[in-house]
């Protein structure tokens, strides 16, 4: 009898690997994807981990920061406004920074931090007849930066970002410019209140209707007992090294097997 395959739809190739996992009946994982079921498979009622709708809103940061804002999780101050606005100016007064996202960016592209007036005008200039597709958020200067994968049971893998020492932009941590600190090492440093960063992406996976999403989550200095922390964003297609391969196979065995 031939196997039947579980069925991955991410852009995000590092995720191949899991269209190795067996499943008895026909099953879906998206992974950043919103491709309607109907057009994935004939096959009716298959098992869907992540559904099209939830990846949808977590591929949007205006719609996941109002779904974030809704279930008072804890994330960065934020504006958005359709056109130039003194908001932003005032804010920018008061928070000292800014940045500004794109609502479809990803990987530290489309993503753009503003300190004065000056800065804003110019960003404003080039870009500002899209500006309705931004989302202004204030800049938190903490020094940690953890991604924890979750499902609604909790965190089943993290891993923190730290900077590499020749990194020329230090403002924010992609894959360009940071190294990935597994849980076992000394260096991951994990924070006194960890287990309330993890309840509260939990409580933003719930918000997005996923069933599986990593979270980047912005932490204080460890120097501090119970450190202040924002869950900047979500991510539905993340990118895969090995041991995390390892981590979501187990998970998705489980998960298909029970």
């Amino acid at each position: 009898m031939k196997q039947r395959h579980l069925i991955v739809r991410s852009r995000n190739i590092s995720c191949k690997p899991l269209k190795e996992i067996v499943v008895s009946r026909p099953t879906i994982l998206r992974l950043g994807s919103i491709t309607p079921t109907e057009e994935i498979t004939k096959c009716k009622n298959p098992i869907e981990i992540n559904s099209a709708e939830s990846c949808r809103l977590s591929s949007n940061k205006l719609l996941m920061k109002a779904r974030f804002k809704h279930a008072k999780v804890p994330t960065a101050e934020y504006l958005c406004c359709a056109n130039f606005s003194s908001k932003v100016l005032n804010n920018l007064e008061k928070w000292g920074k800014i940045i500004i996202k794109h609502k479809h960016s990803s990987k530290g592209n489309g993503i753009y931090l503003i300190t004065n007036d000056e800065e804003y005008l110019d960003w404003y200039r080039k870009y500002g007849h899209d500006s309705k597709s931004y989302i202004f958020e204030r800049y938190y200067n903490y020094t940690r930066e953890y991604r924890l994968h979750v499902t609604k049971e909790g965190c089943f893998y993290a891993c923190r970002k730290m900077l590499k020492k020749d990194a020329e932009v230090r403002w924010h941590r992609h894959d360009s410019n940071s190294v990935w600190i597994l849980e076992e090492n000394p260096l991951f440093d994990k924070p006194s209140n960890w287990d309330k960063v993890v309840q509260d992406c939990v409580a933003a996976l719930k918000s997005l209707g996923l069933d599986l999403a990593a979270f980047d989550v912005k932490i204080q200095s460890n120097k501090k007992e119970n450190p202040k922390y924002i869950i900047l964003e979500s991510n539905s297609a993340p990118s895969l090294g090995e041991v995390a391969i390892k981590k979501y196979k187990e998970l998705i065995n489980r998960w298909t097997r029970t």
